[in-house]
């Protein structure tokens, strides 16, 4: 079963396809999220508080699940904008992957369920569960020193998503085990020392009031806060239009690895062509067109007018 399952999700796109038994989320991963919601590592992101009870333990998203199945998709693209250029998210290059994972796995899932039956709850960034840690689990990866899941072969370029289904599945053939020793991070230091307004901490945590992605697509209005104040006026800050991919695309371990095959991902050219002053110039009907299925209309025309200094 277990590689028919394999066989079908990596024809989704999936890069690394790995398997858990669904349980509670262990103790000290548990206490090291609450830690981090205590401090405020979110900001303003208050539905990272909420579902506790879901987010600890993944069973009450699906009745009867027996197990999880977590999943890596590439997004690197084959190329980058322009070094001249403002700086866009690699991400959000293409459509928004969101959409486009669940609708793959809507695919592969349909095929699963006529091979083996039971019952599927795909979550791709939108249901209360540690994606991370699952990842971990699962084996696909390890997390590095700028909290992202790095896949071997693949890097940290890669969007997670997961499967809770009632198939109790065997996981015992899992190559990783849930620990600290960051296994495929080579502690360089790179991601750390390259993030403009020092948001990422040496226990592989973020402070999202200082995080230049945050800042720029999460936060809803004006920045007032002194330390996103002194984030945003940064070299970075001043020069960005969407999202903060710096430690990403500093760590070695995304140099040599392919670019993503998954066409959707592939950058459009209204993405590589965007500038301040196009920005400047959009209206409603401009922004809803152009950015239809774009990650890019998570933070509205007001967010971006606002991100390149500009007031609607």
């Amino acid at each position: 079963m277990i590689g028919e399952i394999t066989s079908i999700l990596e024809q989704s796109g999936a890069v690394a396809v790995g398997l858990a038994k669904a349980a509670p989320v262990e103790e000290s991963a548990w206490k090291g999220f609450l830690d981090w919601i205590r401090r405020r590592g979110h900001a303003g992101m208050g539905y990272m508080e909420n579902h506790s009870a879901i987010r600890r333990d993944p069973r009450l998203l699906l009745e009867s699940a027996k197990s999880i199945i977590s999943l890596a998709f590439p997004f690197k693209p084959p190329q980058f904008r322009e070094k001249d250029k403002e700086m866009i998210a690699c991400y959000a290059y293409g459509l928004d992957y969101h959409d486009v994972i669940r609708k793959r796995l809507n695919r592969a899932v349909e095929e699963m369920r006529e091979s083996f039956g039971g019952e599927y709850r795909i979550c791709v960034d939108s249901a209360p569960i540690m994606e991370r840690y699952w990842a971990v689990k699962a084996g696909i990866g390890k997390i590095g020193a700028n909290g992202a899941v790095i896949v071997p072969g693949h890097g940290n370029m890669v969007f997670l998503a997961e499967i809770v289904t009632t198939l109790d599945i065997d996981c015992s053939g899992n190559p990783l085990k849930l620990d600290n020793d960051y296994r495929h991070c080579l502690h360089c230091g790179e991601c750390i020392g390259e993030c403009p307004a020092s948001a990422l901490l040496t226990d592989g945590t973020v402070e999202s009031s200082r995080c230049l992605s945050y800042l720029t697509i999460e936060h809803r209005g004006e920045w007032t806060e002194p330390e996103a104040i002194e984030a945003m006026n940064t070299d970075a800050g001043k020069n960005l239009i969407f999202g903060c991919d710096l430690c990403l695309r500093n760590c070695p371990l995304n140099y040599d690895t392919p670019s993503t095959a998954i066409h959707e991902f592939l950058p459009s050219r209204e993405v590589m062509e965007l500038s301040k002053e196009k920005i400047a110039e959009l209206k409603q009907e401009d922004f809803s067109r152009i950015f239809k299925g774009s990650p890019i209309k998570r933070c509205k025309l007001s967010g971006l007018k606002r991100n390149i200094g500009e007031n609607l």
